[in-house]
């Protein structure tokens, strides 16, 4: 019989996972002839010849066989394109060419296998104790590829030539190293070395042994600058108060600030926390996210980890050394926290380590580049009425650069969504994808702005493309927006459009959840910070309409914010322009004397603000409608936090706080009423603060923050039902950084009309961090006709 040709051109994730190991090996087990070969776009062609039968069969199998990490965007077979010429079947050198089809992209960084770490654990290995291990199935992808096609000479492993026991693992098609680009031993690839706190070389060249000397000095009271895979981490006991303290103290502005931690198995995560089968997956998945636990009745770290949290932010070894350090330790937990101060960019290159880490003890440092900087995602797994949702603080390490599917495509065009300020991640869009960079922070610095920047081009440059369009932030005095002409001709762009902070946060929901752009929706934004369409400062936002043409129908109630910034800081400023709204100067004075420390400069400040509230001659932003602060207030009035040493520090340890109260079965009734003032919804968020009062002396703090933040999300459910009884809009999108506080949002769907159906973020942070992607969606309608 006649043989056949076909070619094959596959996208997706396609490139970095051994697909080409994975083609080959069932190419020569049906013995079919041709070859396989990466090309520039990401994607992949397999050209093929043989019986047609065995060729249809090899078809299918590349579809239910493939690599788990594989995932196809487009499959595409064309028959008889090219005369049989082939003898057998190889893996060809990469092409710059494009399949022209679909979509490609690379997989994340992975997680170290099981079979590597078993090879770092054997002694009859030639990997024993090598922290770099790595195969096809794992290891770093995007901290490593500096161009597609994913080959070694494209990835920082290009500084390090195989050795011809690599080489031949390469080279073998029967290992599971075959065609792997991160592949090396102790013979040719990166190595770690420990440096003292004068920069002196540790004489220690044995991994093992480096290893077993720094976990005696960790367990002794020592902080240890371990560089990793795409950032570096500060590494100490949680156990050891003092050695905590003297780190909060060295990092500055960490006060309070939780640290991550790092525990050797499941096991002892147990040991301290409240673990369910959903986190359990979460942390041992191939992405290694840290995950937001609830601490366990046996809890036994230090406070000092996370000081007033209910939770604590927990991951499993992802890297080698990581699995090193926690066998050799007796405790199984380190602090893991990044090296870099707030606001500035993860420290990468070894110099400025060891400058600017003077207070570290010791510097566990590796000569490998990290080509692109990828902090730790950060997830809590949120109750939802009768349903759990993941939820995104930080979507950095282990998806980045993963796309998001949109229902719109936009062509050939290419759009970026800049971001706002807070929690910064840009993002691309080419066709239907939402392309998320990782993580970069809050860009108020020029390194951090410079780190986006090139972050930004990284993707550009992977993806082969030009911006056409920037979306940004309303604000007009963020970065981002200040330096929009610059980054307008940084990246040759020819348009830019800046979107409302909040109506942003209600696309991003609607993007991730594919919902039709000419279908209305009521949107529910909730958060500390966001500029207003009418220049005062938004947080607490009822919307309804099309996602392109949101109209604001309610909010909570606007109140003074006295100092601006200095009122976020302290939220005792807050707290005393709500009480304007219920009581008299004489009366505020009175029931917050037991507050009046939580100001620098106590009573007198106190009378200082209220006189100034008197006066009400606050500019528009100084007004607010943020539900953040809101939450502020009630923490400070509470008496549980007055300071605010961390971004969103006093309601977050409000929360926590709350949360202890679930152990008691009674809660005083609270309410929030609302109104129609003006055409618009007003939640008179102020009528807590007299029930607060009235209840106080029978109710605990715990019990009282519960119901106060109960009540808010019963009310927003109420307000949502009334303007869907109104409308018959059935669909309710919800977002925003508050909408992470488990009390509210659980109230809040419960409280949702059965006929009405809720839809939040699950792919993107509902904080700042999904801003981006519901700006480039909202681009996309008004690229598409949509918007005008």
């Amino acid at each position: 019989m006649k043989e056949q040709t076909c070619e094959i051109l596959v996208s997706g994730i396609v490139q970095g996972i051994g697909y080409r190991p994975f083609v080959y090996n069932l190419a020569v087990e049906l013995g079919i002839n041709g070859n396989v070969m990466n090309l520039g776009d990401a994607g992949v062609r397999i050209l093929v010849q043989g019986k047609i039968e065995i060729i249809k069969e090899f078809i299918e199998d590349l579809k239910s066989r493939k690599p788990k990490l594989c995932v196809y965007d487009s499959f595409q077979v064309k028959w008889d394109t090219f005369p049989p010429n082939f003898d057998r079947f190889e893996i060809s050198k990469s092409s710059s060419e494009k399949t022209g089809i679909g979509f490609s992209y690379l997989p994340p960084d992975i997680s170290i296998c099981t079979s590597c770490l078993k090879e770092i654990d054997s002694n009859d290995s030639r990997r024993s104790s090598y922290p770099f291990n790595s195969c096809v199935d794992c290891g770093p992808r995007y901290t490593v590829i500096e161009s597609i096609p994913y080959d070694r000479p494209n990835t920082v492993m290009t500084e390090f030539p195989f050795c011809s026991d690599c080489e031949d693992d390469y080279t073998n098609s029967k290992d599971r190293r075959f065609h792997a680009q991160t592949t090396c031993c102790l013979n040719c690839g990166p190595v770690y070395s420990l440096f003292s706190n004068k920069g002196k070389k540790v004489p220690i060249s044995d991994q093992r042994e480096l290893v077993k000397f720094l976990t005696e000095e960790i367990e002794n009271g020592k902080i240890v600058a371990v560089k990793g895979i795409g950032g570096t981490h500060l590494a100490c006991s949680t156990i050891n108060d003092e050695v905590l303290l003297k780190l909060r103290e060295a990092k500055g502005k960490r006060k309070y600030k939780p640290f991550a931690i790092m525990a050797k198995d499941l096991d002892a995560i147990g040991k301290f926390t409240e673990i369910n089968s959903e986190e359990k997956d979460l942390l041992t998945s191939f992405r290694k996210p840290i995950v937001l636990l609830q601490r366990s009745v046996d809890y036994y770290l230090s406070d000092w980890v996370a000081p007033g949290l209910h939770n604590i932010g927990v991951m499993l070894p992802y890297a080698g050394i990581h699995y090193m350090l926690l066998k050799e330790m007796k405790e199984p937990t380190l602090v893991m926290t990044s090296a870099n101060p707030s606001n500035y960019p993860m420290y990468i290159d070894n110099q400025e380590i060891m400058n600017k880490l003077h207070y570290v003890d010791y510097f566990l440092l590796h000569n490998r580049i990290i080509y692109q900087r990828n902090d730790d995602s950060v997830i809590r797994i949120n109750k939802l009425g009768n349903q759990t949702s993941n939820k995104f603080l930080r979507r950095s390490r282990g998806w980045v650069p993963e796309p998001i599917l949109s229902h719109v495509d936009i062509g050939k065009q290419t759009l970026l969504g800049i971001g706002a300020e807070m929690h910064l991640i840009p993002s691309l869009m080419k066709g239907s994808k939402v392309i998320p960079t990782q993580h970069i922070g809050t860009v108020t610095l020029i390194e951090t702005f410079e780190y986006m920047l090139d972050a930004i081009e990284h993707l550009l440059k992977l993806y082969n493309t030009k911006i056409d369009a920037i979306a940004y932030d309303l604000h007009p005095q963020y970065l981002t927006s200040t330096s929009i002409d610059e980054i307008n001709e940084r990246f040759e762009s020819k348009e830019s459009v800046a979107f409302q902070h909040h109506e942003v946060h209600i696309a991003s929901v609607a993007l991730e959840n594919r919902i039709n752009p000419e279908e209305e929706v009521i949107g529910v934004a909730l958060d500390g910070t966001g500029y207003g369409t009418d220049g005062k400062v938004w947080g607490g936002e009822i919307f309804k309409g099309k996602i392109f043409d949101l109209e604001r129908v309610g909010h909570i109630e606007e109140y003074s914010l006295p100092g601006g910034d200095i009122a976020v800081k302290y939220p005792m400023r807050s707290l005393l322009s709500l009480l304007t709204h219920e009581y008299s100067n004489d009366e505020i004075m009175e029931i917050t004397k037991r507050l009046h420390n939580y100001l620098p400069k106590g009573k007198e400040e106190v009378q200082f603000v209220l006189s100034q509230l008197e006066r009400n001659d606050f500019s528009p932003s100084f007004k607010t409608t943020s539900s953040g602060r809101f939450l502020d207030a009630v923490s400070t009035y509470l008496n549980i936090c007055g300071e605010q040493t961390y971004e969103g520090e006093p309601a977050i340890r409000l929360e926590g706080h709350s949360l202890q109260s679930l152990k008691k079965d009674n809660f005083p009734s609270i309410s929030i009423p609302y109104k129609q003032y003006n055409g618009k919804y007003i939640l008179n968020i102020s009528k807590v603060f007299p029930q607060i009062e009235e209840a106080q002396n029978n109710y605990s703090s715990s019990q009282l923050g519960y119901a106060v933040q109960e009540s808010l999300g019963y009310a927003l459910g109420e307000l949502c039902n009334e303007v869907s009884e109104k409308t018959g809009i059935q669909k309710i999108l919800i977002s925003g950084g508050v909408s992470l506080n488990s009390i509210i949002i659980n109230k809040l769907v419960k409280n949702i009309d059965s006929r009405n159906k809720f839809f939040t973020n699950e792919k993107v942070s509902p904080g700042d961090g999904g801003i981006s992607a519901g700006q480039v969606y909202l681009l996309a309608l008004k690229k598409l006709g949509f918007l005008t």
